[in-house]
């Protein structure tokens, strides 16, 4: 009876055992899935989320160039990318005309939502990755001025469109001038009365 006795014990010991361990692998498994899916849903909201309208092989490397560049920048400025932001590169954009981009923001509550689209063409011209890039990035200041503020100051810089040099001005060679009143005859020198006798326009004698 006694070892009877013991050996029920030593089941009743095995089962709570057995289903401790069962318990406490549940909790573990839970709080292991809870901490893979906040760490997904972290890496998805620094990720932006881009679709390209390209053939298989473009469109990787689109997308894979616009991460890149959205990330590099927002870690520039300091700030991560917003929640939900979506960039779509398709053929052409438009707002009334052809354009490069186009930013449209959604804002429900306090929570605002971005789209971004990139044209692949302007005007039947096809637009090039740094002219992609350029457009993408001009969005994005907009979308960070929620995060860092709107810009103070702004200088811009245009070498293309500068004032042609001149290569020479006017230069006037003043000197006395006889007076004409006195017509040739005993020609009295007037200090007062000059005349022009050169000008240079251009590095030409006019």
């Amino acid at each position: 009876m006694a070892t009877r006795r013991r050996s029920r014990k030593q089941q009743c010991l095995l089962c709570r055992w057995t289903i401790a361990c069962r318990r406490q692998t549940r909790r573990i498994l839970v709080a292991g899935a809870r901490k893979v899916r906040q760490t997904w849903h972290r890496i998805r909201s620094g990720r932006p989320t881009v679709i390209a309208d390209a053939p298989r092989p473009e469109a990787w490397q689109l997308r894979r160039l616009i991460r890149r560049t959205a990330r590099s920048y927002a870690k520039a400025l300091g700030v991560g990318l917003p929640t939900g932001l979506a960039i779509i590169v398709q053929r052409v954009v438009f707002d009334g005309r052809q354009v490069n981009g186009l930013l449209t923001a959604y804002q429900q509550g306090d929570q605002k939502r971005y789209v971004i689209q990139l044209a692949l063409s302007v005007n039947g011209r096809e637009v090039s990755d740094g002219e992609l890039i350029v457009a993408l990035r001009h969005e994005l200041s907009a979308v960070f001025a929620d995060a860092i503020g709107k810009p103070v100051l702004s200088v811009a810089l245009d070498l293309e469109r500068g004032l042609p040099v001149q290569s020479g001005g006017s230069i006037v060679e003043l000197r006395p001038q006889p007076s004409a009143a006195a017509n040739g005859r005993g020609q009295d020198t007037d200090p007062f009365a000059l005349s022009r006798v050169t000008d240079y326009q251009e590095g030409e004698a006019s």
